[in-house]
């Protein structure tokens, strides 16, 4: 589906003066773009903690199924579903090390969790590869 094909065109005429009012699609297509992110992050993080490689697959497919766009805006749509997901448990176990007993040992302990957060934006690979998927078999 192009963009294009939702565009409204109005003219009116007012006080002798002609304008011209073109309404696109894009802001719905931006609302489904940010809400199938949100979705798919949600089931990122739902499944991920059953089925720690599936779960980015699946997020990150539903995030480029819902986005409605081409195969780019699919992927981007599910990269960052899975880069949101990343967040969100990235700062669940932080905030379960920086409770912990330990605490003292934050030096070592941000390096550790640096090193999670890189280490999870598996997260946001693989449910681009998702997105880019539920792009191809949309078209």
């Amino acid at each position: 589906m192009d963009a294009c094909s939702g565009a409204n065109l109005y003219l009116y005429i007012r006080n002798r003066a002609m304008s011209v009012l073109v309404k696109m699609r894009m802001d719905e297509l931006q609302k489904n773009f940010w809400m199938g992110a949100g979705i798919g992050a949600v089931i990122i993080i739902i499944i991920d903690l059953l089925v720690p490689f599936l779960g980015p697959f699946i997020g990150g497919f539903t995030a480029g199924y819902i986005a409605k766009g081409d195969l780019l805006t699919d992927g981007k749509a599910g990269l960052l579903a899975g880069i949101l997901a990343a967040i969100v448990v990235s700062g669940v176990v932080f905030a379960g090390m920086v409770s912990h007993p330990a605490a003292g040992y934050i030096p070592g302990v941000g390096t550790g969790f640096f090193l999670y957060i890189v280490i999870s934006l598996y997260l946001a690979v693989i449910a681009f590869l998702g997105g880019a998927i539920a792009g191809a078999v949309r078209k």
